[in-house]
């Protein structure tokens, strides 16, 4: 649909998809993943949708290569490619939500990946959006990533307040792990020793060297790296008291919780509460009604599709929408409506409020 040249690399979801497993840095807190192929022995659901030619070639903003975004958005586009006849969607490598929001703000994007804070911010205008971004929808919920603090058994850390005169490490700059943390570390009036702004993997080896106390990542549930940390070191989950997350969810309203399980992580004892953040598609408000709607049932009908991609889309359901945290695109609005969601009324886009 656009032919803008971009600061960015197009690669076509027509490609094998073929990653080195290290040696890339990780935008925005996200996971490395090497599940990339989609399972062609699961049957596609082919749709009859006649699509109309201005809207048969599409522009998706994932993230880093390698990243849980540019992953999922491979495979997603490519089901929808198989799924609906003659739709192309590009996969973008881009700088994560914030670049994502914006380059669809300036007609370069057709469709991207946020979480619901960084794109909640950018649709209310707050936050780190110099103005309000509201030429996009929400589509569907993907996943939830954690905010993980942790630290090793054999360090005397037990709560994020004996961080304090501590070092701690958070995500690269600028990602969602960065901001987070700092924004926790800040809240809770925590004053560390230093601030080291790391790669998820060089968190992990200062930590096992003694160079940090502690770590800010966020990740998918479970975490592959502290998965590989829990095999060869005792960890020690850093769980914030309740009065703690109800400051940091009433600062910031797009953040939300989840509930560990004891029994993803071997070093839980039982299970624990940790701040969240739901990562959701958005599209450009150009993109028609009938398109959208076709995008998001496609996506619910060919799920197990979607799982054999990237585990975390074991979340992607419809009844998951309430977590989308920003109004629906109108497409994507009637979807729900059609199967019976209960949509809560900030969702309802705002032509569809009577």
């Amino acid at each position: 649909m656009i032919k803008k040249n971009l600061f960015i690399i197009t690669i076509s979801i027509m490609v094998v998809f073929v990653l080195a497993g290290c040696g890339y840095e990780l935008n925005e807190g996200e996971e490395e993943n090497e599940d990339l192929e989609v399972d062609d022995a699961v049957s596609v659901a082919v749709s009859d949708f006649s699509l109309k030619d201005e809207e048969s070639r599409l522009l998706l903003g994932t993230s880093s290569q390698g990243g849980t975004y540019y992953v999922w958005g491979g495979g997603w586009a490519k089901i929808m490619g198989d799924s609906i006849p003659g739709l192309d969607i590009s996969v973008e490598v881009t700088g994560g939500p914030v670049t994502n929001v914006q380059l669809i703000d300036q007609g370069e994007m057709d469709i991207g990946f946020v979480t619901t804070w960084l794109g909640g911010e950018a649709y209310e205008g707050i936050g780190w959006a110099d103005k309000k971004y509201d030429n996009f929808g929400s589509l569907f919920p993907m996943y939830p990533s954690i905010l993980y603090l942790y630290s090793l058994q054999d360090i005397p850390i037990e709560t994020i307040q004996d961080i304090n005169g501590k070092h701690i490490s958070v995500g690269p700059p600028g990602s969602t792990s960065d901001i987070a943390g700092r924004a926790v570390l800040d809240n809770l009036g925590i004053e560390t020793r230093e601030i080291s702004a790391l790669p998820t993997n060089t968190q992990v080896d200062n930590l096992k060297d003694g160079l940090v106390d502690a770590n800010f990542a966020v990740a998918g549930a479970p975490g592959p790296f502290m998965l590989d940390l829990e095999a060869t070191h005792d960890v020690r989950h850093i769980e914030l008291s309740d009065e703690e997350i109800d400051k940091m969810l009433e600062d910031y309203p797009y953040w939300t919780t989840y509930e560990v399980p004891s029994d993803m992580y071997k070093d839980l004892d039982e299970d624990i509460t940790q701040i969240a953040f739901w990562n959701v598609a958005i599209a450009s408000l150009e993109l028609s009604e009938e398109l959208v709607y076709e995008l998001v049932k496609q996506t619910f009908e060919n799920h197990q599709q979607l799982l054999n991609v990237d585990p975390t889309s074991k979340d992607t359901l419809a009844e998951n929408v309430i977590h989308n945290g920003m109004p629906l695109h109108p497409g994507a609005y009637k979807y729900y409506k059609e199967i019976g969601i209960e949509i809560p009324d900030e969702l309802v886009p705002p032509e569809k409020n009577d």
